[in-house]
């Protein structure tokens, strides 16, 4: 459920926008009054929390919407005056203010209630300053992640589209490495997501790069590619989305040893892992997903001994908590990255043979030091990846050695 959905599932006969709203007012009898701010997290951020038709709902519902003015969204300020935003770059009349990522800690006004993702519910360091201020300024936070339904589902979420996304940037990144390797593939033809109007624009450069590939114009000295998804919430199905516009093979986790040393070159291969294929009790026994939730630290993970190394392409979705056990360690990947043994492959020169078979991680989860612990930071657009050196254990920014 998206936050617009959200909102107008409490503007039913059963839940009142005005309720919603009206809960941020402390008791005021004040016409309800909400406030879109504008997105300074980033250059590149054009999303907004509603949209022109979400604006127009809400007005019909007497409620006041204030947009505050930015050329840089998606929607332009005339659509949403169209629907009855009032354009103002003061949003104190408003007793709630929404936004889509973190607002900057001076820009927060004292006393309101603010809607978006902080990113502060697992304590993450980089944000820790701004829960200061939340708490400082007596700020009431509406955290999009915490909003759950009875069952603790969330109802506001990215997940699919992150997905969506993290996939094409991968497959545009992977096109780059490879190149940087001595490879020229249909993945230099994928580029990166922002770059394209609509995801079906991008969907449609990669079903080419894929028609490329059902040709066998893959690189025999590169061996089958394997990309793993791991986890099958709405992250992974949103990546399997994109990643089924390729000629696709799907495999169990048993069967990714095989096709990932003798598998073809004319399709790619896919694996999902979810938690009963690599978690085991260290006790013995059977998983269980209701005794993992209560004691994730009962468990170990064979993620990096069963399947990371047979994978070129690693796609997390996983949700990541403290006490969960990682999928790799940074042990873990300095033996993933020692050089490759497939003798049978072609090699020469000009067309050598892979450094080592894992080649990329789509870390979309975004949790540094969490599932993944060498990722230590999160990328962004300005700087879309960054190559991990396993000996020294650092990073740098660039595509190859």
């Amino acid at each position: 459920m998206t936050l617009s959905s959200l909102l107008r599932r409490y503007s039913s006969p059963v839940f009142s926008t005005k309720r919603l709203v009206s809960m941020s007012q402390y008791g005021s009898s004040k016409k309800p009054t909400l406030a879109i701010r504008r997105e300074d997290n980033s250059v590149w951020e054009r999303r907004a929390p509603l949209s022109p038709g979400d604006v127009r709902h809400l007005v019909k519902q007497n409620i006041d919407v204030i947009l505050q003015p930015s050329n840089r969204r998606s929607y332009s300020m005339e659509e949403y005056r169209q629907a009855g935003a009032k354009i103002d770059e003061d949003l104190s009349a408003a007793s709630l203010v929404l936004g889509v990522k973190q607002v900057p800690i001076d820009l927060l006004m004292p006393d309101k209630t603010y809607a978006f993702f902080s990113h502060t519910i697992k304590a993450q360091e980089a944000n820790m300053s701004l829960l200061d201020a939340i708490l400082e300024k007596n700020v009431r936070l509406i955290d999009y992640e915490k909003i759950c339904d009875e069952k603790g589902l969330r109802t506001v979420a990215f997940g699919k589209y992150a997905g969506v996304a993290g996939m094409i940037n991968i497959l545009h990144g992977l096109g780059l490495r490879l190149l940087a390797l001595g490879h020229h593939t249909p993945f230099m033809y994928v580029g990166p997501t922002h770059n394209y109007r609509t995801s079906e624009l991008a969907r449609q450069a990669i079903r080419e790069a894929g028609y490329q590939i059902s040709l066998g114009m893959l690189p025999q000295s590169i061996g089958p590619l394997t990309f793993v998804f791991a986890g099958a919430g709405n992250v992974s199905q949103g990546a399997q989305e994109v990643f089924r516009e390729l000629p696709v093979e799907f495999v169990d986790p048993q069967h990714l040893s095989k096709v990932a040393e003798r598998g073809a070159t004319n399709k790619v291969y896919g694996c999902v892992v979810d938690m009963e294929d690599h978690l085991v009790r260290k006790n013995g026994g059977p998983f269980n997903f209701q005794e993992f939730q209560a004691h994730p630290e009962r468990y170990a993970s064979n993620f990096s001994r069963l399947i990371a190394p047979y994978a070129s392409v690693i796609i997390n979705g996983i949700y990541y908590a403290p006490n969960d056990p990682r999928l790799i360690s940074i042990p873990n990947c300095k033996e993933l990255l020692q050089p490759s043994n497939m003798p049978w492959l072609p090699s020469s020169p000009g067309c050598p043979r892979l450094p080592h078979r894992l080649l990329a991680l789509c870390d979309i989860s975004a949790d540094p030091g969490g599932a993944m612990e060498f990722m230590q930071s999160c990328t962004t657009i300005d700087h879309p990846f960054i190559l991990y050196d396993a000996e020294s254990n650092t990073s740098k920014e660039r595509y190859c050695l």
